[in-house]
C-alpha cells in the first residue's frame, strides 16, 4: 500500500530553516553587542592591557601605507559607494532592499560608534602619527564600519546564487580589507588593538543585525 504524501509537514520544513537562521542572527549580535560592551567595561577603567602592549611596535610602520589604507575607512569613500549602490538598487529594483539595509546599518553603526566613544571615554594613545583625531579611543569607528558595512555584503554574496568559488574570494577580500584596515589605525598610532578588536565586536553586532532584517524581510522580487 503506498504512503499517503505528508504536504503539511513538507510545507513547513523551510518555515523551519528560517527560524533557525533567524534565532542563529539573534544569538551572533546579542554575543558580538555583549562582548563589545565587556571589553569596553574592561578597556576603560584600566591602563591599556598587556596585548595592547605588545601590539605598541607595530605603530610608525608603513605610515604612507597605512594613510592610505585608513583613507578608505573615511565618509567620503563610504558616501561615494553608498551612492553608486543606491544608482543601481534603483535600476535593478530587486537589489534595492540590500542596498538600503546596508546604508542604514552603516549610518546606525557610524552613530553609535561615536557615542560609544562618549560613553566609555578612553583615551587616545600618546603616540600619533599623522591626523590627530579628536574622538575617544574605543571602539575604532574604522573596524566598526568595515564590519558592519562589508560584512553584511559578504552576507548577502554567501546566500546568493554566486559560485562556491567566488564566495569564497569574496570571504578573503573582506576578510583581507578588515585586517588591513584594523593594520592601518594601530599603525598610525591612532589606537590600542582592544580598540581595534572592539571595532570588530561592534561592526560584527551591526552585520549581523543587518542579515537579520535582510532576512526577516523575505527574498527579493524579480
Amino acid at each position: 500500500m503506498p504512503r499517503r504524501p505528508q504536504p503539511d509537514t513538507i510545507a513547513r520544513l523551510p518555515l523551519v530553516r528560517d527560524d533557525v537562521a533567524v534565532r542563529d542572527r539573534i544569538f551572533f549580535a546579542s554575543y558580538y553587542l555583549l562582548a563589545f560592551a565587556a571589553l569596553g567595561y574592561i578597556v576603560s577603567h584600566r591602563r591599556p592591557t598587556i596585548v595592547d602592549t605588545w601590539a605598541q611596535p607595530l605603530a610608525g610602520i608603513g605610515v604612507p601605507l597605512a594613510s592610505a589604507i585608513s583613507w578608505f575607512g573615511t565618509f567620503p569613500v563610504y558616501f561615494t559607494i553608498s551612492l553608486v549602490l543606491l544608482v543601481l538598487g534603483i535600476i535593478k529594483t530587486p537589489y534595492l532592499r540590500g542596498v538600503l539595509i546596508s546604508i542604514s546599518t552603516l549610518v546606525v553603526a557610524w552613530q553609535v560608534s561615536d557615542a560609544c566613544k562618549a560613553i566609555f571615554h578612553r583615551p587616545r594613545p600618546e603616540y600619533w602619527f599623522g591626523f590627530h583625531e579628536p574622538s575617544f579611543s574605543y571602539p575604532s569607528g574604522h573596524a566598526t564600519l568595515i564590519v558592519a558595512f562589508y560584512g553584511f555584503w559578504t552576507f548577502v554574496a554567501w546566500a546568493s546564487p554566486l559560485p562556491l568559488a567566488a564566495k569564497r574570494w569574496i570571504r578573503l577580500a573582506f576578510a583581507a580589507l578588515a585586517i588591513a584596515i584594523g593594520w592601518s589605525r594601530l599603525a598610525l598610532g591612532a589606537h590600542f588593538f582592544s580598540d581595534v578588536v572592539g571595532g570588530y565586536l561592534l561592526g560584527a553586532g551591526f552585520a549581523s543585525l543587518g542579515m537579520l532584517v535582510y532576512r526577516l524581510l523575505g527574498p527579493d522580487d524579480g
